[in-house]
């Protein structure tokens, strides 16, 4: 097997993509999707294909025997109910542990024999097989074929099915295939001999030359049949000993993406897309990060010294370096579906052992985002949904004793809306119970009883994603109660410059809504000035700015508050949070920013520039520094911090 080790990333890879529709069909099957199950069937096909391709014979006999359990249910000889959709998924998660062993040990050494035995009975294979064994060379030649050729493998064949369908295929070019014995399920077994016979129509002149040229053949006969009686005619080809290169190439250099797709090979593709690791795009991204600093760079020269014919070098390569950084930042997109398709199987399997009934839905599943932040946030949507089916869909007696229906709802949507990416999560659920967390706050020391008094409700709900924090009465499980993680939902948003919004009704059910940016790697900032001081504020976060003025500044109980267009706007000055001493501005300006839906002013004495940054993410003690998201590198060399507004407004000042 040395020579497929190049295939396997490639081939792990691939079998995960797999499994991943082989999760979502399940569960549409199981809703009554009876079509998906040739999705199922064809995918299982090609992971049985590839793992015998690539000498994996334990995973390839589960698959066959997931294939086979697939062709009942497809040819309508077996029921669809949700014990054996529990079978079905079990035979998945085990392919996936054989796939992890894979990759970590290079064998599929996992036990399958539980839920071999427990497939046996839904495919009904031993009666096949009696069935095969029936079947005489007669009853064929009792039909239309002309000529039979018998062929024995080389020994030393490893993949015995693969070269069968290879000499089927072949033989295929110069005749009619009638049938084959045994049959294609047999030769795909991992207890194929290498022994079959090939019934063909047509003439028997070019099967000779056809045959010799295929590696890995031990030997052959042509047999052509006129009605009872038959002449022979037999050629015998020396035992293969050493492989023949230029014969090995023309069959098996397809490639995986072929090859091992379909075994009957009808036509090699041109491949059209490659596979990079992310690591590379991610070394890609850090060096256009540096090109658009040494853009900013040279731009300053050209304008500092007046050197024409550099400013004209400089704009030509700035429009190059514009498309590298836009062509980058769209290979860096991913569909959100690559996250939202292992929720489906999810909810299911909570929902079945919480005694819960629930439908769910997923919209906006080509909705893109970067990659970073869609991995960011893989663990925070699970904990979200998780929650939704453990804590906020009730059991079907309580759902009908509050006059709804028995099937709860739960629905994951994504889309675009300007800049920036909304990800809902919605259910009809008990809702949030807000005296309930007002107590449980004041009882884990969250907050005082005098401080949740003068809360608002909108407030008081927030307090879920308080650490710590849950409303759980029953003792903790594996599956989390909404408050189990909720903090670590809302870090991560804010951390990616997003906002997290709830919305909830008791008895009537919880919205979430987040907003995230498409990408976190390049964003346009505002540059201000705080006195000597130079900083950066994302422009997402931005709403507007104006001038400080005597008319709009307010002074309320201590507390400075920007006057604008009638409503009081909490105020914090730069200058006062970062302690800047030097430097004063004749007239300051509010930079009005949003948090949550609420907004700040944060007091600067100058917007001196608004451009495209690099992000350069602070690490060790210095990431733990509150009020920064990272560091930009401007053209003159400076570094400039980056305000992150959530954490600087979390309620501390810096000073």
């Amino acid at each position: 097997m040395d020579d497929m080790q190049e295939y396997k990333q490639e081939f792990i890879q691939e079998a995960r993509e797999y499994l991943d529709i082989m999760n979502q069909n399940f569960i549409k099957v199981e809703s009554g999707d009876i079509d998906a199950i040739n999705e199922i069937f064809r995918v299982a096909h090609t992971i049985k294909g590839m793992a015998g391709f690539m000498g994996y014979k334990n995973l390839e006999e589960l698959c066959h025997k997931l294939e086979s359990a697939m062709g009942k249910i497809r040819d309508g000889k077996l029921d669809v109910h949700s014990e054996i959709i529990d079978v079905m998924l079990k035979a998945v998660d085990a392919i996936e542990e054989m796939l992890n062993r894979i990759e970590d040990e290079d064998k599929d050494d996992f036990d399958i024999s539980g839920i071999v035995s427990a497939l046996q009975p839904l495919t009904g294979e031993e009666k096949e097989k009696v069935e095969i064994e029936k079947t005489t060379v007669q009853d064929v030649e009792r039909g239309d074929a002309d000529v039979r050729v018998d062929v024995v493998l080389s020994e030393d064949c490893i993949m015995k099915g693969v070269r069968a369908a290879l000499v089927i295929e072949a033989l295929g070019e110069v005749a009619e295939v009638v049938k084959t014995i045994p049959d294609e399920n047999v030769m795909d077994s991992a207890d194929f001999d290498g022994k079959f016979s090939v019934f063909l129509r047509g003439e028997a002149d070019k099967i000779d030359d056809v045959m010799s040229r295929i590696a890995e053949v031990e030997k052959f006969e042509v047999i052509e049949l006129e009605g009872k009686s038959a002449e022979k005619k037999s050629a015998e080809k020396a035992k293969v000993v050493e492989k023949k290169p230029e014969k090995i190439v023309n069959v098996d250099s397809v490639g995986i993406n072929s090859c091992l797709r379909s075994k009957q090979l009808k036509e090699e593709r041109k491949s059209e897309s490659i596979r990079v690791n992310t690591s590379q795009l991610d070394t890609i991204m850090n060096l256009v990060g540096e090109l658009v600093i040494g853009r900013s760079r040279l731009l300053q020269i050209a304008t500092e010294y007046d050197i024409p014919e550099l400013r004209e070098a400089v704009t030509i390569m700035d429009k190059s370096i514009a498309s590298l950084q836009d062509e980058i930042m769209r290979i860096r997109m991913v569909k959100i579906e690559k996250v939202f398709s292992k929720f489906p199987r999810m909810v299911r399997d909570l929902a079945r052992k919480l005694g819960k009934k629930v439908e769910f839905v997923m919209e906006g599943l080509d909705t893109e985002l970067d990659r970073t932040v869609l991995d960011e946030m893989s663990d925070p949507l699970v904990h979200l949904v998780r929650n939704a089916v453990d804590h906020g869909i009730e059991k079907p007696e309580e759902r009908k004793a509050a006059g709804k229906s028995e099937i709860g709802k739960i629905r994951l949507s994504a889309w675009r809306e300007k800049n920036n990416i909304i990800i809902e999560i919605e259910d009809d659920g008990k809702g949030l119970d807000i005296e309930k967390i007002k107590q449980k706050a004041i009882e884990k020391g969250v907050i005082t009883p005098d401080k949740a008094e003068s809360m608002s409700d909108d407030e008081l709900k927030m307090l879920i994603f308080a650490p710590g924090l849950s409303t759980r009465e029953e003792e903790a499980n594996e599956i989390s109660g909404r408050g189990v993680g909720m903090d670590v939902v809302k870090t991560t948003v804010e951390r990616l410059g997003g906002s997290v919004k709830l919305i909830s009704e008791k008895g009537r059910g919880t919205k979430m809504r987040i907003h995230l940016p498409p990408t976190v790697a390049i964003i346009k900032s505002l540059f201000v000035k705080v006195g000597n001081e130079m900083y950066a504020i994302p422009i997402s976060s931005v709403v507007e700015a104006l001038y400080v003025t005597a008319e709009n500044w307010k002074v309320i109980h201590g507390n400075p508050f920007l006057f604008v267009r009638g409503k009081l706007i909490p105020a914090f000055r730069l200058r006062d949070v970062f302690n800047v001493k030097k430097g004063r501005a004749e007239r300051e300006v509010g930079i009005i920013v949003e948090k949550e839906g609420d907004r700040y002013a944060l007091i600067a004495d100058t917007i001196s520039d608004q451009q495209e940054i690099v992000i350069k993410p602070l690490s060790g003690f210095l990431s733990k520094i509150k009020g920064f998201s990272g560091v930009t590198i401007v053209g003159d060399g400076r570094v400039i911090p980056i305000i992150d507004v959530s954490s600087l407004l979390g309620g501390e000042r810096l000073a």
